[in-house]
């Protein structure tokens, strides 16, 4: 969808049961190795709204602006919270979310990269784990984003508030060390493909040893980002409706063959890859719990 003068790009989907309006704006290009994008939005769902939220490369972060948002275990559902403003770890698992009424928020979505700049924590320690905002941030600076964000006058405002604040808490965050970025970089170049035996070998340290730096700097594992890396290609190209059979797709994004792709979808989001390509919502909405 072509941008307005503002530079947004506004996708907007109506009907009697849910309708929403998204909104996008690429960030500050000083943030470019750090976010990969970001999105205001605004919902209203006449009846319970429930989304598949799958595993992917980045890490996300929600500011709300009104009522909280239920988040749900994909594989322990007894394992619910209920969330205003929140970041979500590296996750090999896939969740829920929920909600009924009125959703207005903008989330953030950052590389793994910015994330540990961002946060300056061992990032295992919120792996498969959503996190409220103030406990990372603080009460104090969560809340003044919030409020920040919630009585500026319109989208594009917003959209430089988050700018200026990501920009000035990444300038004192610290980078990644350059052996983990390097390696992160390498599997993402091979969608997952390059093995962790030859990353080892590249670096000139131990399987153990990376497998710990990717723990305290990234939160999972090479070999785990590396299956998270193959699944979410799969992903984009269901996404892109590519026109090709279930065993070549599984085979052009790098599984051994049909039966490991669909064993992939299941774990990572609970149903096999047709069911997950029929839960697509329309116009950019995207995938019905």
């Amino acid at each position: 969808m072509p941008a307005d003068e503002s530079g947004l790009e506004i996708n907007v989907h109506r009907s009697d049961a849910l309708s929403w309006a998204m909104v996008s704006r690429a960030p500050d290009p000083r943030l470019r190795p750090y976010v990969s994008d970001y999105q205001g939005y605004r919902e209203r769902a006449a009846d319970p709204m429930r989304r598949l939220q799958p595993p992917f490369d980045g890490i996300p972060m929600i500011v709300t602006f009104g009522p909280s948002i239920d988040i749900v275990n994909g594989d322990r559902p007894a394992q619910r919270g209920a969330f205003r403003s929140f970041l979500a770890g590296l996750h090999d698992v896939h969740v829920f979310t929920e909600y009924l009424g009125e959703q207005m928020g903008f989330q953030v979505n950052f590389t793994l990269l910015g994330a540990y700049r961002f946060l300056n924590i061992t990032m295992s320690d919120i792996a498969n784990r959503v996190v409220d905002l103030g406990d990372l941030l603080g009460d104090v600076a969560s809340d003044r984003l919030a409020d920040s964000l919630r009585d500026t006058a319109d989208w594009p405002a917003r959209f430089d508030v988050m700018d200026r604040f990501l920009l000035e808490r990444l300038r004192q965050g610290r980078p990644m060390s350059p052996d983990v970025a390097w390696a992160l970089k390498t599997l993402q170049a091979s969608r997952g493909a390059r093995s962790i035996g030859a990353l080892s070998r590249d670096l000139s340290c131990s399987r153990k040893t990376l497998i710990q730096r990717f723990h305290a700097q990234i939160g999972l594992s090479p070999k785990a980002v590396a299956n998270i890396l193959r699944f979410s290609h799969a992903v984009e190209r269901i996404r892109a409706a590519d026109e090709e059979s279930w065993a070549d797709l599984a085979v052009s994004c790098g599984y051994y063959d049909q039966a490991h792709f669909n064993r992939d979808f299941r774990r990572f989001s609970g149903r096999t890859p047709r069911e997950f390509q029929a839960s697509l919502l329309p116009d950019g909405g995207g995938i019905a719990g």
